[in-house]
């Protein structure tokens, strides 16, 4: 029986159940498996409890760095735990009395670590410092893409942009080559590679020195892969979602592809400054416990049907089905006996489930109305950004919204939108950080720094005072394109230049915004990733792929073929135009257009719903299948969020 793609990639599950199966099944004797609370619900997707007991294991616990859990005699403790240094440190810190109060035997191991997805050469060096050599197992487990909805994959490795771009860290890239090449074993090699940035230039090498694949008889899944870095788009996840999903994660935690809904505290309440906290907006209660919901259209159809819509659309969708619902229950009073029997027993539990999960995307719904405010005031401000209208207005506003709502990422958000697209002066830079550290401390003045190393900001400079007579006569500074207007004039991602999808023309009235990608920012700007598929799809030859992509630094084609080094756009379609027709043999054979209409796109330091959805309308305007994955799925506020955990 031929597989699907989509069945195929759910079947990553099956291959991380026996890498650890392996790990697990290696370990003698009576096992208890202590795991981070971080991994429980990633561990969720590739096994449950019942399969761990399968496996030899008694009891699983939630880790406490403070507190150790007590071990018998014949017992062998299995810690599972991120590979992050300081955690890692933590544990060693929380087992080293061991090697005192034990004498073990060294052939039996009694206590295991399982670090996700690497474990690190200096690991076992620190191992050792400790005095814990004998005494621990180090082990290394990687569950490569985690399945999460149709078109979307993750390797849940959240502190992977905090490594690269905040730490310049490369150790955990890898890790992702292995499930890069885990993908390419199941769904065979690409025609072609499309890749934009120095990570994603690194992974590619690693797949290369990874080896080729086993050979295979069935057919490649994609026609060609994308792997661009977080850095060449970041307005994507600094602009803020005009979408269901996208605004879901907005508000709420994100843990594996579910939200927790908690009518108490969320994103943008929980960063807010303490004095606003406690202006609550009308209608919000405390009561009631968080519930989860997940984002997978198989498992709620509610989220399935609404999940890509614009968040006005789905959520009057959601109401109207509250009431129809509502209705459909009262059809009971009417009924005779013998048909409330039938009803009860046949359609009454659909509905009474449905029901649930309606009221679940209601609240959700309507907490996310009561925390976004003015959504309409905060897109305007992002449209003045991207279209660099007005910076003495726009630094004005940024600066009151830091007063009157006090978000402690979000109004980092909108200076950081604001840098990338037009440029922010340091003296600029100098007044915000001076007003952001009295709202919310001076202990805050480093994350300028760590924002500065990630490319959001420009340094902070020392405070250096000149008189004011000097300053009033010197000229204003006339700021040079960035990098980021070149390449969106290129590659025409702002529709305010009267761009769609790929050059296709586009109004900014409500018909324009639903046939082009930029709906997902409300008609202001398509996300890179989603233009790039476009073109992708769209070349019919590398002349007319080199048109559109040459004049865009640092991207790269790297082609299934004997060449070992990439190429350019422009220099492919050069090496095409000097080959003869039927010469230079299979190699030379222009892969475009691509034969096979399917895409992967890895995004390297989180993707976000906005992306996705966009690839998503390509994919149906294109008749293709694209894929989306990352090392996971982040929110704007995440990105900044990272710079304030390093």
């Amino acid at each position: 029986m031929e597989l699907t793609l989509e069945k195929k990639l759910q079947g990553f599950q099956l291959v991380a159940q026996e890498k650890l199966q392996a790990i697990l099944c290696s370990i003698p004797g009576k096992k208890e498996l202590i795991l981070e609370p971080a991994l429980i619900k990633p561990l969720e997707h590739v096994c449950t409890a019942s399969w761990l007991k399968l496996k030899g294991i008694q009891r699983i616990y939630k880790h406490d760095a403070k507190q150790i859990v007590p071990r018998s005699a014949d017992e062998v403790h299995i810690y599972m735990i991120r590979s992050v240094l300081g955690t890692y440190q933590t544990l060693l810190r929380q087992l080293q009395p061991l090697a005192t109060v034990e004498t073990p035997d060294i052939s039996l191991k009694m206590y295991h670590i399982i670090c996700v997805p690497s474990c690190y050469t200096y690991y076992q060096t620190l191992l050792e410092q400790a005095g814990l050599w004998g005494l621990v197992q180090l082990h290394h487990y990687n569950w490569d893409f985690i399945y999460f909805d149709q078109g979307v994959l993750s390797l849940e490795l959240p502190n992977l942009y905090e490594c690269l771009y905040l730490q310049c860290d490369n150790s955990p890239l890898p890790a992702v080559a292995q499930s890069l090449r885990l993908l390419q074993m199941i769904c065979g090699p690409p025609a072609v590679i499309l890749s934009f940035g120095s990570h994603s230039a690194q992974l590619l090498q690693m797949l290369q020195a990874l080896g080729k694949p086993p050979n295979t008889t069935n057919p490649p899944d994609y026609g060609g892969w994308l792997i661009i870095d977080r850095d060449k788009d970041y307005p994507s996840s600094l602009l803020t979602p005009a979408i269901y999903a996208g605004l879901l994660l907005e508000v709420f935690q994100q843990r594996a592809g579910e939200i927790v809904v908690d009518n108490s505290k969320n994103k943008i309440s929980s960063q807010r400054v303490e004095l606003l906290q406690s202006r609550q907006p009308k209608g919000t209660t405390n009561a009631g416990k968080p519930i989860s919901v997940r984002l997978n259209s198989a498992s709620d159809e509610i989220y399935g049907d609404n999940r890509y819509k614009h968040f006005a659309q789905a959520s009057s969708w959601i109401r109207a089905q509250v009431k129809a619902l509502g209705l459909e229950l009262q059809k009971l009073n009417d009924m005779q006996l013998e048909e409330m029997h039938d009803y009860v027993a046949r359609k009454l539990p659909k509905l009474t489930e449905l029901k649930a999960k309606v009221l679940r995307h209601l609240n959700a719904s309507e907490i996310v109305i009561q925390m976004l405010g003015n959504f309409r005031r905060l897109q305007t401000l992002e449209e003045d950004i991207l279209n660099n209208v007005s910076r003495k207005r726009l630094l004005g506003e940024i600066d009151e919204l830091l007063t009157t709502d006090g978000q402690r990422y979000n109004t980092l958000r909108l200076l950081c939108l604001l840098h990338h697209c037009a440029g922010v002066a340091p003296e600029e830079l100098q007044l915000f950080a001076r007003n952001y550290c009295n709202m919310f401390g001076h202990r805050e003045l480093g994350v300028f720094q760590q924002l500065a190393q990630a490319a959001l900001l420009p340094q902070l400079l020392p405070d250096k005072k000149a008189p004011t007579k000097l300053l009033a006569n010197l000229p204003l500074p006339k700021f040079q394109q960035t990098e980021f207007q070149a390449n969106a004039n290129r590659l025409k991602l702002l529709t305010s230049c009267g761009d769609g999808a790929d050059g296709a023309a586009t109004s900014k009235g409500q018909q324009g915004v639903q046939s082009c990608p930029s709906f997902v920012f409300n008609g202001t700007y398509i996300p890179l990733v989603a233009q790039l598929c476009s073109i992708l799809l769209r070349a019919n030859n590398a002349e007319e792929l080199s048109a559109k992509l040459a004049m865009v630094e640092g991207m790269q084609l790297h082609l299934d073929s004997s060449r070992q080094t990439p190429t350019t756009p422009k220099a492919y379609a050069a090496q095409q135009k000097a080959t003869p027709p039927g010469g230079g043999g299979m190699d030379a054979v222009d892969v475009f257009p691509l034969r096979l209409r399917n895409l992967f796109v890895f995004v390297v330091g989180g993707a976000n719903y906005a992306e996705i959805a966009a690839c998503d309308f390509i994919s149906k305007l294109t008749g293709a299948n694209i894929t989306v994955a990352s090392d996971s799925l982040m929110a704007g506020s995440d990105l900044i969020a990272a710079a304030f955990s390093n």
